[in-house]
């Protein structure tokens, strides 16, 4: 396990005293101290609390360097080796040079062993806002991580718990840009059906700044999370399209955004508010709850391949944008 040094808890405590949520500076205390996880390769952690999660470094990491970090989060009923397999963030084909973290969720209902959800879902009862949070502090007392550029990225109920990240007042602080994909955004604080308007539905949400840099995926074909909203498990489920405008006028921008048809796809549509700060990525009317990939997934099973690889944007998008 993970232990906080005494310098990253001075940190914090000095960062916490002058209201800031994130570091004073990009450089953690991890820098310049030797890894326990072999450059190339993943190691297993536990918190404090028991929960789990896996680390990937890359091949070149250099202790010395301030190197970006992704937080990667499964879906429901899910598990980190098949985030793994999914969003292949630790193949060189995508990333050669970010931390990938992949978080476990919980099954919280002992009936259901193998049900494992995030907080925001209607049956979670983890707290995984403190999760995120206690992962990202063990992590920076070990490793060399850039407090700029730290990320994160989810599926379905992962990426649902990405978007609450990016409305949490201080993780969105500590977090530079977003990416949740086919992401299940429940409001479970209306759980009636007849008061769920998806269309209309307000989004709640805290973020502590105003220049969130988010993009989002979605299939016109998704039947579990619908693309046009719905009442699911008891809670609203926003229609995504207006899920995402919310995000541009929060940050500020034009409600309108400027489209861009995807080459090779069945209507797909890329959506940008404020040259791209906020981006909606309408897969295509064919492709249904996956993460989009050219090639066959745990998803798509080879059937519904799309025409972009959700992975390939992300990390473009990712490389774009900062905290400062």
């Amino acid at each position: 396990m993970l232990q906080l040094s005494r310098s990253s808890l001075a940190l914090a405590a000095v960062a916490s005293s002058l209201g800031s949520s994130h570091p004073l500076e990009s450089r953690t205390a991890g820098c310049g101290e030797d890894p326990s996880i072999t450059p190339g390769d993943f190691k297993n952690f536990t918190t404090s609390d028991g929960r789990e999660y896996r680390v990937w470094l890359p091949a070149d990491y250099d202790s010395m360097k301030e190197t970006p970090l992704i937080l990667s989060y499964h879906g429901a009923n899910r598990d980190i080796s098949h985030q793994v397999d999914l969003d292949r963030l630790t193949e060189l084909e995508f990333n050669t040079d970010h931390i990938v973290v992949y978080l476990q969720g919980t099954a919280d209902d002992p009936d259901r062993p193998n049900h494992t959800t995030w907080e925001g879902a209607p049956d979670s009862k983890s707290n995984d806002i403190k999760f995120t949070s206690d992962v990202l502090e063990a992590i920076s007392a070990e490793l060399c991580v850039d407090t700029d550029r730290v990320f994160a990225t989810g599926k379905s109920q992962g990426g649902g718990f990405v978007g609450r990240l990016a409305c949490d007042f201080g993780l969105s602080t500590r977090i530079a840009a977003f990416a949740p994909v086919s992401g299940a955004y429940y409001i479970k604080e209306i759980d009636r059906e007849p008061e769920c308007h998806p269309v209309t539905v307000q989004v709640p949400c805290g973020a502590g700044r105003a220049d969130i840099p988010l993009m989002a995926f979605h299939g016109g074909a998704d039947r579990t999370i619908e693309y046009h909203g719905d009442f699911r498990s008891n809670a609203c489920l926003p229609d995504v399209s207006s899920w995402a405008r919310q995000w541009a006028l929060r940050d500020g921008l034009s409600g309108t955004p400027a489209n861009v048809s995807i080459a090779k796809s069945d209507n797909g549509v890329v959506m940008k508010y404020g040259d791209g700060l906020v981006t909606l990525v309408y897969d295509g009317d064919n492709i249904g709850h996956d993460w989009p990939s050219t090639t066959r997934n745990g998803d798509n099973d080879g059937a519904r391949l799309a025409a972009f690889n959700a992975s390939e944007r992300i990390m473009a998008f990712f490389r774009d944008h900062k905290l400062r």
